[in-house]
């Protein structure tokens, strides 16, 4: 494929696009629930926003770095450059979503109490 053309481009922007295109509406769908549901818990809020904030950049993030990336690696040189470039692309959007996954999960242990927090049942309460 000769993505030195803005058309081969803009089909591959598509097509690694719409592999995000799941993650991108429920961030859209998240974001509207965390902004209307700020009151009730705004410091979980702000995180949950930053996480589903930065999966929704990442949706994009991906495929723009992809088309980057395309017409440098189609140039020619060696093989073991290329991999390189590649894996470390790769490492910079897992350590990005492994950010997500925290904020996300900071999110849900924001703002609660030590003492209000409900216990789960044991197994000898049963």
């Amino acid at each position: 494929m000769n993505t030195n053309n803005s058309t081969a481009q803009i089909q591959l922007f598509l097509s690694v696009f719409a592999m995000s295109l799941p993650t991108l509406i429920v961030c859209l769908v998240a974001g509207v629930v965390i902004l209307t549901k700020w009151r009730q818990a705004s410091s979980a809020s702000l995180w949950a926003l930053l996480g589903f904030g930065l999966l929704l950049v990442l949706c994009f993030a991906s495929p723009i770095g992809m088309v980057i990336l395309q017409p440098w690696l189609n140039q020619g040189g060696q093989l073991q450059s290329h991999v390189w470039v590649y894996s470390a692309f790769s490492m910079v959007l897992s350590v990005l979503h492994c950010v997500a996954y925290v904020f996300l999960l900071v999110a849900i242990f924001a703002g609660r109490s030590k003492a209000g927090a409900a216990m789960p049942p044991s197994i000898n309460d049963r």
